[in-house]
């Protein structure tokens, strides 16, 4: 049963020379990790502001677990967590201190529990004493996330997060981010780094100067692309493999040693079954890789490339 814990209608953004936002709408269900993307310039983070409560809307509404951003605004920002990209910290403060700062603001019970539990979180956990001003790039990222995760928002609003964390830094994140998914957290993200937010995202939303160009699931969107760039690698039978796949009617196939690219237009079923004839007629298939759930090929097949 559909759930919308974010739902954002007809939400519009006007700056002085440019509409930043306009006419967007979107659900986001409890339990979804939805990848906000787009190029530079969209109006993604224009969106998060606004969503927030830090930009102001020109028109539309924007509802969090039942609670509209306009009449009770204090009763949405309970129920949500905004990350923005690059926020400073107070580097005299340790990074106990900055949580401890900020749990007091938000009124957060049992205050030194959850600081721990956050630094835990976050993997800071021995950086607890350290002076904001000592941690690293990512180390800061990773404490502005901390601090987001506070007063346990229901919604998270996560610009950028893996800006600044190093490799290992961005295996935890994405951990960390399956754990709220898992807890029931919905998750707006955005990133530019598209192949890790196919990691996590079962939803997405792609912009393009400021409007909605598609969403839905990763599934659903890689379906409205139509054609899918499959590849496949065997151990043996070469001529028998390539014959079974030109009379499956794929398209521009090529061979790479022991393997082959293709593009197929069929659906999910017709594709399981391809697989299953291979393997029936003795072909000892070692690879099956597809970009239907590939962020970034959805991307760039959805054509929203401009700049705003």
């Amino acid at each position: 049963m559909s759930n919308p814990v974010l739902i954002i209608e007809h939400l519009r953004v006007d700056f002085p020379e440019v509409v930043a936002v306009n006419d967007l709408s979107l659900m986001v269900e409890a339990g979804d990790v939805c990848g906000l993307i787009g190029p530079n310039g969209a109006g993604k983070t224009t969106t998060m502001r606004a969503v927030s409560g830090l930009q102001e809307c020109t028109r539309g509404s924007v509802k969090v677990d039942g609670h509209e951003l306009a009449r009770e605004p204090e009763e949405l920002k309970r129920r949500l967590g905004f990350m923005p990209d690059f926020c400073p910290v107070y580097d005299q403060l340790t990074a106990t201190e900055f949580l401890d700062h900020f749990a007091r603001a938000y009124d957060v019970p049992d205050r030194t529990k959850r600081i721990g539990e956050c630094l835990e979180l976050t993997w800071l956990m021995e950086k607890r004493d350290t002076l904001c001003e000592e941690l690293s790039r990512g180390m800061k990222q990773r404490l502005v996330l901390a601090k987001t995760l506070l007063p346990n928002p229901q919604v998270l609003l996560l610009d950028e997060p893996a800006s600044g964390l190093d490799p290992l830094g961005r295996i935890e994140l994405r951990k960390l981010l399956l754990q709220l998914r898992d807890a029931g957290k919905t998750v707006l993200i955005s990133s530019h780094i598209l192949t890790e937010l196919s990691g996590f995202c079962n939803k997405a939303a792609i912009m393009e100067r400021g409007k909605l160009v598609m969403s839905g699931t990763i599934a659903e969107l890689g379906q409205k692309m139509g054609r899918r760039q499959m590849s496949v690698k065997w151990r043996n039978a070469d001529d028998q493999a390539l014959q079974i796949l030109k009379g499956a009617g794929v398209k521009n196939l090529e061979t790479t040693g022991q393997g082959a690219t293709f593009e197929f237009d069929g659906d999910a079923d017709a594709l399981d079954g391809l697989l299953k004839t291979l393997v029936v007629e003795g072909v000892r298939v070692t690879e099956w890789r597809g970009s239907g759930d590939d962020l970034e090929q959805i991307f760039l097949q959805s054509g929203a490339k401009e700049l705003m």
